[in-house]
């Protein structure tokens, strides 16, 4: 089946942090949704493998996932090259996405910056009709990106207020990533409660910026068309 809308998420977790809402909202639409985990995080300080994908599992429910898949990479181990390329290639031309979402080209986690990279060439390479796969080329339309560590000034911001108490109820999957307070836990960067907070402020403050309760931002290399600036702007008013 054609999948009408993709994200790639560099770890089980990254897309509910930086598009669930988006999901969640074209899900509604209409459109079909899927999430490409190109690893199993499976370096992650807290936490099994086991675990992990219980919880991926559990995500991808609330979502309301067409579909999801794993790349299997290699946690803190991905990298720009023909094989990688390939895997990602292989998805683009089976299910043939009009809009991808990937992670935003710099972050803290270097696991992040290089999907940027490995998507995006991944994606070019996907539309030459002389690279044969043995399935038919294809390019996507869009390109976003979401944010994850690292802000940036937004192309746009999308109104999630509707999706956002889903949104985080599919982060909150995460256990043992995000919300575990157990003894058992060793402390880290995204299980303190002032991440947790980052997630809910930055997502108010971007709706904010657009009139609504909550927003995601995204960014686009290309130019945006606007067909009736009137329209387009009366959230505003």
């Amino acid at each position: 089946m054609e999948i009408n809308v993709i994200a790639f998420s560099p770890h089980p977790d990254d897309a509910e942090m930086g598009c669930g809402g988006l999901l969640l909202k074209l899900k509604d639409t209409g459109y079909t949704t899927g999430i490409i985990d190109l690893t199993e995080a499976e370096l992650s300080t807290n936490g099994d493998l086991n675990t992990r994908r219980k919880e991926t599992r559990e995500a991808s429910g609330i979502l309301k996932l067409d579909l999801r898949l794993n790349l299997d990479l290699g946690d803190c181990r991905i990298k720009n090259d023909p094989d990688s390329r390939i895997k990602i290639i292989d998805v683009l031309r089976e299910f043939r996405p009009v809009l991808t979402v990937i992670p935003y080209r710099t972050d803290r986690h270097p696991d992040h910056e290089n999907s940027y990279k490995l998507l995006k060439d991944a994606f070019f390479i996907s539309g030459l009709e002389k690279f044969d796969t043995g399935k038919k080329p294809y390019r996507p339309a869009a390109v976003i990106s979401y944010m994850l560590n690292n802000q940036f000034k937004p192309s746009f911001i999308v109104d999630i207020s509707k999706y956002y108490r889903a949104k985080m109820e599919a982060c909150k999957s995460y256990k043992s990533q995000f919300y575990s307070t157990g003894m058992e836990q060793k402390a880290t960067f995204i299980n303190s409660k002032y991440f947790r907070e980052m997630i809910t402020s930055r997502d108010k403050c971007y709706g904010l910026k657009i009139r609504a309760d909550y927003g995601e931002p995204y960014y686009i290399e290309d130019d945006i068309k606007i067909e009736d600036p009137v329209k387009f702007f009366s959230y505003l008013l």
